[in-house]
Order: C-alpha cells, then sequence, then structure tokens
C-alpha cells in the first residue's frame, strides 16, 4: 500500500501533465488564428509535448494564418497578359465553324443565281384549240429558283373531278402525283377552267438528271391526259460556265 506521501506526489505530477497538456493547446490554438477547421491529424494537438512521436506532420497554410488562394482583381480598362504558349496553341486551332458555315451560305447563294432548271419544250399555245381535243391542256409554266409554276386548262361539264400533274426525276422508276387547285376564271368566250400547281423544286440537281410530269384531269366522263403528245414535258438543270453541279435527292409537291 502507498502510503499518503507517494499519493500526494502523483497527483503533483498529474496536475503538472496537465498544465503543459493546457499551455501547448493554448498556443496552438493562437497560431490557428485564421483556421476554419480542426488539423486533418489529431496528433498535431501533441506537437511538441514530451513524450509525442517525432513522425512528420502535416500543416495547412489556414492553419499558419496564410491565405488559401491568391485572388487577383483585373480592371475592365486593363488588358490582360496572355503567355505566348497559349496565344501560340490558340492560333494553332482549326478555323472557327462559323467560317464554315458562312461559305456555305455565299456558295449556295451564288449557285442560285447560276444553276437551275430549264423547260426542254417550247412555250404552250394555242391552248384553246387543244383543251378542246384533248379535254385538259398545259396552258403555262413559270420555273423560278426554287420551284415549278404552272396553269392547267380544263374542259368538262362534271363537277366532281381531279386536276393534277404526275411527275418524275427519276426517269418514271417512281412518280408522284401533285393535285393543282381552281384558279383564274376563265374570260368571257374562252373554253374550260383554269388550274393552278405549284411542284417546288431542289436547288441542286445532278447535271444528267431530268424532271419529267404530264397533266391529267379524272372525272366521271374519263381520265385525260396531255403528255406532250407522248414526249412529256421536261425539264433539265443547266450548269453555268464556271461553276461545278451539285447533287440533291430532295423533291416535293404541295
Amino acid at each position: 500500500m502507498k502510503n499518503g506521501l507517494e499519493e500526494e506526489e502523483e497527483e503533483e505530477e498529474g496536475d503538472l501533465d496537465d498544465e503543459v497538456d493546457a499551455s501547448h493547446l493554448e498556443r496552438f490554438m493562437k497560431d490557428r488564428r485564421r483556421a476554419q477547421s480542426l488539423p486533418a491529424y489529431p496528433a498535431a494537438l501533441l506537437a511538441g509535448v514530451p513524450g509525442s512521436n517525432g513522425g512528420k506532420h502535416v500543416k495547412f497554410a489556414d492553419s499558419m494564418g496564410l491565405n488559401l488562394a491568391s485572388v487577383k482583381h483585373f480592371s475592365s480598362l486593363e488588358e490582360p497578359r496572355i503567355p505566348s504558349k497559349v496565344l501560340s496553341r490558340h492560333k494553332s486551332f482549326p478555323p472557327p465553324q462559323h467560317d464554315f458555315l458562312n461559305d456555305l451560305c455565299q456558295s449556295f447563294k451564288s449557285s442560285l443565281d447560276t444553276d437551275r432548271l430549264v423547260a426542254c419544250f417550247p412555250e404552250p399555245r394555242d391552248a384553246e384549240r387543244r383543251v378542246q381535243r384533248l379535254r385538259v391542256c398545259l396552258e403555262k409554266v413559270v420555273i423560278t429558283q426554287l420551284d415549278v409554276r404552272g396553269q392547267i386548262r380544263v374542259r368538262t361539264s362534271c363537277t366532281n373531278k381531279e386536276v393534277g400533274l404526275r411527275y418524275t426525276f427519276n426517269d418514271w422508276l417512281s412518280y408522284v402525283d401533285a393535285q393543282a387547285l381552281p384558279g383564274a376564271a376563265a374570260r368571257p368566250g374562252e373554253e374550260g377552267e383554269r388550274f393552278g400547281f405549284t411542284v417546288y423544286t431542289p436547288p441542286f440537281m445532278d447535271p444528267s438528271s431530268a424532271v419529267h410530269f404530264a397533266v391529267y384531269v379524272r372525272s366521271e366522263e374519263g381520265e385525260f391526259w396531255d403528255n406532250n403528245e407522248g414526249r412529256n414535258y421536261t425539264l433539265r438543270y443547266r450548269c453555268m460556265p464556271g461553276t461545278s453541279p451539285s447533287i440533291s435527292a430532295a423533291f416535293h409537291a404541295y
């Protein structure tokens, strides 16, 4: 058993250890005035305490009163300095995409002015005589850069009738029937009724391609056609000198 003197000595040693720990903790808290969080390793609290191991310890900048990041404010009037390496890499990049799109739009616009479909048949004439003989005839056709518009003359006494044109751009491997709509009324003394149609054509076509079409009327009296005396009405692509042909597979009618 320990006597009273030994117990008092042990208590004094314990109080001395507590005072040492408290002094080190107080000094550590003063050093980390700007700290936002506790150290990553609690063992750092014991740094410098007698009896602690002598291993390496990690210290963070904020625990030493330093800033974690350096912030620089630029004025809108101040021109930033770009490192030469960054500038050289920027110049080596390919041109922006919008430059390519601008070139494509310019090429498309110039092609519209030079490349288009042209009629391979003479202007339709003598519609009065032809409509009396055929019951339906192509009276007029106008070719623009984006479409083909035409006028059909029809002679029939039936109220219910279907008027339109049949066209193809692959030599009749396939075709489309486009409906014609009632147009301007016939003038006094003229034979039949007028119907109009619009076919939207592609801006680019292969130079060897052609558009063939014929007009028709269907009614209770039968089905009648005007196909240019069996030769069809044909439109061909014309490429002006100094331009290169382009290919498109789009063709729609309304």
